[in-house]
C-alpha cells in the first residue's frame, strides 16, 4: 500500500479530493487502508462499494457497504471512486463506465497495473534481492513472509524443521510481516536474520521471483496464498483440510508427524503477577476480552458491551486487550490492558479467562492454561469460496489445527432462518445475541 498512499497524497496535494464525495472499492483490507490514509489528511469515505450482494449493508470501519448500482445510480457528478484491485480493476472500470462514469473524472485506479510498471517492479525486486545477498552472503536463502501476526506465528512453529529439511544454514526472513519484530523472540530468531521491507518492496521481491524462478533466486515464498495474481490456495476448501495443513504441507512440505517448535513464553512468576495486579486484574477472577480481528466480520460493539456488563454482574473483573500505543478502548466499565506477546500466556493464566473473536492473538495464546472461548463467524459455503480468507471453525479452529485441546469454540450466526444476513447496518439479532452471551456466561467456571 506504499504506492497507494503516495498516490492518495498526490491527489490531496493537487486538490482532487477537495469537495468530492469519496467511495472506494477493492479487497476489504485495502479499502480499510485507504480509509485510514484519507483520515490522515482529514477526509473520509462516504461509502464502500462491493459487488458481493451478501456484504451489502455491512458496516466496516464505520462506513457502510453498498452494491455499486444501488449507490451510484443515478449518476453522481461530484463523486470520486477510488479503485484498488490488482486483479479486477479492468472489470470494475468497465462496470463504472457502463453507468456513465469517466475514468480520471469520476473514478481513479490506484496503483494501476501496466507492462511498464510490471517490468519496473521486477527490476526493483531483483535489486532488493541482490542487496540482501550483498549484506548477508551469496549463499543466503531469502524466505519471504508477509501478512498478519497469526500467519507468521504458525509459520515460525515449523520454520526450524523446514530449514533442516532443506539443509539451509544461512537464511533471512524478508518481507512486511508484522510478526517479524513482534514475536520473533518467541522462536529465538535473531535480528540479523530479519530484513524488514515495505509492502510495495515485498510485492516487487515476489514478482521478481515469479518472473525469474528458483534457478535465478534462492527464494522461498512462505505465504504464497497472499496477494499474488491468482488464488493459489483453493485447495484449502477441501473438507478436512486445516490452516495448519496449509503451513506444514502446502508451504513447507513437511510430514504429518512434524513437531512444532516450543515458543519461548514468559512463565507466570512474581514479576508477571505484579504486572497483572498493577493493571487491575484479580487472579482467577478476570475475563480478558479480545474483540477485534484482521480477517473476520466482527461482532457489533454492543455485543461486547453487553457481554462485559453481564460478566461484571457475575463478579468478574473484565479487561480488554488493546495496544496502548495505537488503540483506544471504546467499551465502557472495563479495564484496558496491554502486555507483550511474550507475556501473554502468563498474563492469561493469571487472569483465568479469555473470550475473543478468532484472530492471530488466539493462535499465539492457544497454549495458555486458562478457560478460552473463541468465536467464529457462521460457515456459509457460498460466501467463503470467493474470499481469500477462510475463517470457519473447521479450517482454522484451534482444536482442529492441533494448537490446543481445551478451547470452547463457538459459531456466531450470520444468517436467520430465511437466509437473511444479520449485522446489517451494524445491527445484530437481539435474541441470538442474548443466547450467545448467556451461553458464554453460563460456561464460565470460577477457578
Amino acid at each position: 500500500m506504499d504506492q497507494v498512499a503516495k498516490e492518495l497524497r498526490q491527489l490531496e496535494r493537487k486538490g482532487r479530493l477537495q469537495g468530492r464525495e469519496l467511495a472506494a472499492i477493492g479487497r476489504i483490507e485495502h479499502v480499510e487502508s485507504i480509509g485510514k490514509e484519507l483520515a490522515g489528511f482529514g477526509r473520509q469515505l462516504s461509502a464502500i462499494l462491493d459487488n458481493d450482494t451478501k456484504k451489502e449493508g455491512l458496516i466496516i470501519g464505520g462506513v457502510q457497504v453498498y452494491k455499486p448500482e444501488n449507490y451510484l445510480l443515478p449518476l453522481k457528478e461530484d463523486i470520486l471512486i477510488l479503485i484498488h484491485s490488482p486483479k479486477y480493476w479492468r472489470d470494475i472500470s468497465r462496470q463504472f463506465q457502463g453507468m456513465g462514469y469517466v475514468e480520471g473524472k469520476h473514478f481513479i485506479v490506484l496503483n494501476k497495473p501496466s507492462v511498464k510498471k510490471a517490468v519496473m517492479d521486477v527490476r526493483k525486486g531483483d535489486r532488493i534481492y541482490r542487496r540482501i545477498c550483498k549484506n548477508h552472503g551469496e549463499d543466503v536463502h531469502v524466505l519471504v513472509g508477509r501478512g498478519p501476526i497469526g500467519d507468521f506465528y504458525l509459520l515460525a512453529l515449523y520454520l526450524e524443521d523446514y530449514l533442516k529439511k532443506e539443509g539451509i544454514r544461512n537464511y533471512v526472513l524478508a518481507g512486511d510481516s508484522k510478526g517479524f519484530t513482534k514475536i520473533a523472540d518467541l522462536f529465538g530468531i535473531r535480528a540479523e536474520n530479519i530484513v524488514l521491507l515495505g509492502e510495495d518492496e515485498t510485492d516487487c521481491l515476489i514478482q521478481a521471483y515469479v518472473f525469474g524462478g528458483a534457478k535465478r533466486y534462492r527464494m522461498h515464498l512462505l505465504t504464497i496464498w497472499q496477494k499474488l495474481s491468482f488464488n493459489s490456495c483453493l485447495v484449502k476448501y477441501r473438507d478436512g483440510f486445516s490452516f495448519m495443513d496449509t503451513v506444514c504441507s502446502f508451504t513447507y512440505g513437511l510430514p504429518g508427524d512434524a513437531e512444532p517448535f516450543a515458543p519461548l513464553f514468559d512463565e507466570l512468576d512474581g514479576e508477571i503477577a505484579a504486572l497483572c495486579e498493577k493493571m487491575g486484574m484479580v487472579r482467577g477472577r478476570t475475563v480478558v476480552l479480545s474483540p477485534f480481528a484482521y480477517s473476520l466480520q466482527s461482532l457489533p460493539l454492543h455485543f461486547w458491551q453487553r457481554l462485559a456488563d453481564r460478566l461484571a454482574g457475575e463478579g468478574y473483573v473484565v479487561c480488554v486487550n488493546v495496544d496502548a500505543k495505537k488503540e483506544k478502548c471504546v467499551l465502557e466499565n472495563v479495564i484496558p490492558v496491554s502486555f507483550t506477546f511474550k507475556q501473554s500466556r502468563a498474563v492469561l493464566e493469571f487472569a483465568g479467562y479469555l473470550v475473543g473473536i478468532r484472530s492471530g492473538f488466539m493462535d499465539i495464546t492457544s497454549g495458555a492454561k486458562c478457560r478460552k472461548f473463541v468465536l467464529y463467524p457462521q460457515y456459509i459455503k457460498e460466501q467463503v469460496v470467493s474470499q481469500w480468507h477462510r475463517t470457519d471453525l473447521e479450517f482454522c479452529g484451534l482444536v482442529n489445527m492441533g494448537l490446543c485441546e481445551d478451547a470452547v469454540e463457538l459459531e456466531y450466526p450470520l444468517k436467520d432462518e430465511k437466509g437473511n444476513l444479520y449485522m446489517k447496518d451494524g445491527e445484530y439479532d437481539a435474541g441470538k445475541e442474548r443466547e450467545l452471551i448467556e451461553y458464554i456466561a453460563g460456561r464460565l467456571e470460577r477457578v
